[in-house]
């Protein structure tokens, strides 16, 4: 779990917010260094410096790193897939998401979900596929374009300058 708003975060590089930018569209470490022309280890050590600059543990999940980069307007929320039908969680839906957004350990994800532990990555599938997400992380960054964290959707954080380009996948 992060820390909260009570630790100050240090500000992300330049080049962090770029891979950030990635990491929220639920792209892997790989695809984002083929994407910035980059090492596969040189985006290993900027997503750790993410962790570091945003108060995150060390084995936190990407989701929970998003939930952060998000939080904190870092990065811009990623847009919106375009859905035969729109997509409108239920409350048990919106638990799942806060719970993945804010827990790492898979128990600790399906106790906040109030899930059964050996259906949490069915549940947790089956709603990143209802809210055309790519994954887990994606489905986080969607949650906060839509809002569902707070705020108004994708005018509470960043608007993006240009979508990231495998954000589109």
């Amino acid at each position: 779990m992060t820390t909260g708003p009570t630790a100050p975060i240090t500000p992300l590089t330049a080049a962090q917010r770029r891979i950030g930018a990635h990491l929220v569209c639920g792209l892997t470490n790989g695809e984002i260094a083929s994407e910035e022309q980059l090492a596969h280890d040189t985006v290993t050590s900027h997503i750790r410096g993410m962790r570091q600059n945003l108060h995150c543990p060390p084995r936190s999940t990407r989701a929970v790193l998003a939930h952060s980069l998000l939080s904190h307007k870092q990065v811009p929320p990623p847009p919106l897939p375009l859905l035969r039908r729109p997509f409108e969680p239920d409350q048990d839906d919106q638990r799942l998401i806060r719970a993945n957004a804010e827990h790492s350990r898979p128990a600790d994800v399906a106790r906040a979900a109030r899930v059964p532990a050996s259906e949490l990555r069915t549940r947790t599938d089956t709603l990143a596929r209802r809210a055309g997400a790519n994954n887990t992380t994606h489905l986080i960054g969607l949650a906060h374009t839509r809002g569902l964290f707070g705020g108004q959707g994708a005018t509470a954080s960043v608007q993006p300058q240009a979508e990231p380009a495998g954000a589109a996948r």
